[in-house]
Formats: structure tokens, sequence, C-alpha cells
């Protein structure tokens, strides 16, 4: 990746940093939200500069405040993520207030710490909803602490006399750095206007169209009560086609749809994949229903996702078994590189989710993955509750890969490793005995940690 490819990231993920709101932040506080998290993250980045420039100068009292007023800002982040707005944006000003009176006092007027005071005091009128007598009051502390400094503190003699020259270059440094940042954020504040200008302006249209429509469809309604009755039937058959499509790949539902029947076939070249929970049924006793359902559903719903994004057609679940073949009912040359990387991203998921189940002190479901290809005979099976499923010595081999499995680990057959040894890291097991198989090659595929 080039210097500018890097560059291009790195600034992206400030940006979404910035930019993107965790899902506790109302889209009413969002302006806010985006001003204050660059406010403060300006903030700390900031006093970190000037902790290193105290403890060169050994302006010792200064350097320990930055640490504090580093920590301060930390936490004002953290509660404005967790969407504390009022209380993140009071700590974030008290430590201001407090910060410039000290840093005047020890280094005096001249220096330009003072400056920051009258810029920050828009900040409370950002937040939609808070309070307005405590919005006020923040507002008259800010005047209070900048008075006080004018009346108390601008002619005082430092605690900390530094160098002329020092204390011309902070205080010129301070001035830019206060409109700078007073700069920017009216640059950010307009780009979140004009974001939510476009936002409402489109919602608005979207919502006139959307009555315009429903005013259209009642007119029709009253004049033809026969298309009403045809969207009625339509809606039905789309209904239809939706569960169809849950229970059947898509062809196999064309198919059964157009010619009421769907033809049994055979596929020479698939691969097929087996994963179960080690322990299952020993963790099943310690759970509730409830939770057991829950954490099964977790698993297997993150799987669906998993499969679905290298075209992998799920055959059915049972128990705990997970079962998914690759190269049907379209056939796909790929199919085991396909089936084997979403064998590898399954249990990239369950090692995350058993660290926070662990951190959570629940008991964790390590996976095992079984994977072999072959031929099998794949079609409809049943006339109530019927099912599309795939029968076959592959099958049979591919659950032995699976019981011979070690957890977090993915076990693939010879045949399959013939297929994708060049695109995997792969380590040979031996010749397994495999239940009613006899000795089968196998071997680990390796993640990539």
């Amino acid at each position: 990746m080039s210097i500018v490819s890097n560059i291009k990231t790195t600034a992206r993920r400030i940006y979404y940093h910035f930019d993107t709101p965790p899902e506790a932040v109302q889209l009413v506080n969002l302006r806010f939200y985006m001003l204050s998290n660059l406010a403060q993250t300006l903030a700390w980045t900031t006093h970190t500069c000037w902790m290193v420039i105290f403890f060169v100068l050994k302006v010792y009292p200064l350097a320990v405040i930055q640490i504090i007023s580093i920590l301060i800002y930390v936490i004002a982040i953290r509660l404005n993520r967790k969407a504390h707005h009022m209380l993140s944006m009071t700590i974030a000003l008290s430590e201001l207030w407090v910060h410039q009176v000290l840093a005047t006092r020890i280094l005096g007027w001249d220096a330009g710490f003072q400056y920051f005071i009258p810029v920050a005091a828009i900040f409370p009128f950002l937040i939609p909803k808070a309070n307005l007598v405590w919005k006020w009051l923040l507002v008259a502390l800010s005047a209070s602490s900048y008075l006080y400094i004018e009346l108390f503190i601008r002619k005082t003699t430092p605690l900390y006399p530094i160098n002329t020259t020092v204390l011309h270059f902070f205080d010129i440094f301070n001035i830019l750095l206060a409109f700078g940042f007073f700069t920017m954020w009216a640059f950010y504040f307009t780009i979140s206007v004009n974001r939510s200008q476009i936002i409402i302006e489109r919602q608005t249209r979207e919502l006139a169209e959307a009555e315009h429509a429903i005013e259209q469809a009642k007119i029709q309604q009253r004049l033809e009560m026969q298309e009403h009755e045809t969207r009625i039937v339509t809606k039905e058959k789309e209904r239809y086609q939706e569960l169809l499509l849950n229970i059947l790949p898509y062809e196999v539902a064309q198919e059964l749809k157009e010619h009421g029947r769907s033809e049994a076939r055979m596929y020479q070249h698939v691969t097929v994949m087996f994963t179960d929970f080690k322990g299952f049924t020993k963790i099943s006793e310690k759970l509730s229903p409830e939770e057991l359902v829950h954490e099964i559903d977790v698993c297997f719903k993150a799987f669906d996702h998993i499969i679905s994004k290298y075209e992998i057609e799920k055959i059915k679940t049972i128990g705990d078994s997970y079962m998914a073949v690759s190269g049907l009912p379209v056939v796909n040359d790929n199919h085991a590189e396909q089936i084997v990387k979403a064998a590898l991203e399954i249990q990239e998921f369950m090692c995350r989710h058993n660290r926070e189940l662990a951190a959570a002190g629940k008991e964790v479901f390590e996976t095992r993955v079984g994977i072999h290809t072959g031929s099998v005979v794949a079609g409809i099976v049943g006339v109530k509750k019927f099912a599309y499923d795939i029968w076959g010595d592959t099958v049979n081999i591919a659950s032995r890969m699976e019981s011979g499995c070690l957890e977090g680990k993915v076990n693939i057959s010879g045949a399959t490793y013939e297929l994708v040894k060049d695109k995997f890291n792969c380590t040979y097991r031996g010749k397994i005995q495999a239940k009613n198989k006899g000795e089968i090659d196998m071997y680990f595929v390796e993640r990539d940690d």
C-alpha cells in the first residue's frame, strides 16, 4: 500500500471517528456530539504537547496539571459517547476554567491561556435537548472565570517567571490556537448543518411522495375493488415466494414454482461442511432454555451471514450441528476454496464470541468444523415441511471430518486438500481413523493470526 493510500485511510478513520456516532447518541444531538468529540480530542492532544513543553521548561506544576487534564478529557469523551452530553460538557468546561485560571496565575497574563475561555463558551448552547438554566449557568461560570483572571490575576506577578521571548511565543501561539479551534468548530458545524438540511429536504420529499402514493392508492381502491383484490393476491404470492426462498435455493424454488416439482440431481464436484459445538449436551444442562436457544441463534445467524458472502448454500441445522454445501445448485469451480474461507471466518467469529462469553462469566461454545469434497445427490424430500437436502458418501465423510476435528480448528480431507493446498497453509495430521470409514488423510487449515 502506498504512502498516499495510508494517509487517505488514516484520514478516513479519523473522520469517521468524529462523524459516526454510537447508537446511544440521538439524531437530534448529532451536531453537538460531532463538535464536542472533535473539541475534546483536540484538547487532550494539545495538552499532551503542553505537558512535554512544561516538563522541558521545568514548570512542573503545569506539567502535572496537563496530565490531570488529559485524564479528564478522556473521561469526558467516554461520557459523550454514552450520550451523557451535558455532564461531559460540564466536566470539560470545568477543567477549562480551572486550568486557565491556574495557568494564568503561574505564567501570567502574557502567556495567553485565558483566550480559550470565551471560545469554549459557545458549546453549552449546541446541545438541543438540555436544561436551559444549566446552559446559562455554564456560560455565566465561563464569564466569571474570565473576569476573575481579568480583575484579580492579570496584574499579579507570575509564580514561574520564564523567558520573555518564550512568553511572547506562548501568547501568539495561544491566540492562533484559540482562533484556529473556533474556526474549525464553525467549519465543522456548517458541514453538519448543511448535511442536516439535505436530510430534512430528502425526508420531506420522500414524505410528500409517500403521501401522494397513498392518496393515489386510496382513489384507485375506491374506483376498482377488483384491483384491490388483485394486489392482495399478489402480496400473498410474494409472501409465498419469500417463504419458499427461505426453505429452498432460488433455482430450485423457481423450478418448483414453474413446474410444480423439482427433480433430484447428481453433483459431481461439491464441498460439504459440518460444524458442531464440543460438549453441547453438558453445556445445555447448565443453561436455561432461553439462554441456550439465544446462544445457538446468535451463532447460527453469524454462520448464515458468513456463508452468504461466499455463495454457500445452507442445508439444515440439527441441534447444534450446522450443515452447508458449496458448488450447488449453481456449479462453482471455487467451491472448496470458498467454503474453507467461510469455515476460517466462522472459527474467527467463534473465537471473538467466546472471549466475550468468558469475560461475562458464561459458558463458551468451542466449535469443530469438518470439510470434505466429492459428489452428492440433491433434491427435495417430504410433503409436509418439505426440505432441500443432500445425500451421499461425501456427506458422511464430511461429518466424520467434523467429529475427528479439534476445537477451534478446521479439519479437511485429502480430497479437499488437493483443491486448496496452494491457497491455504495446511498441516498434515496423518491418516486418522474415522467411524465406519477406516483411515482417512486429514489436514488442519491454519488461521492467519
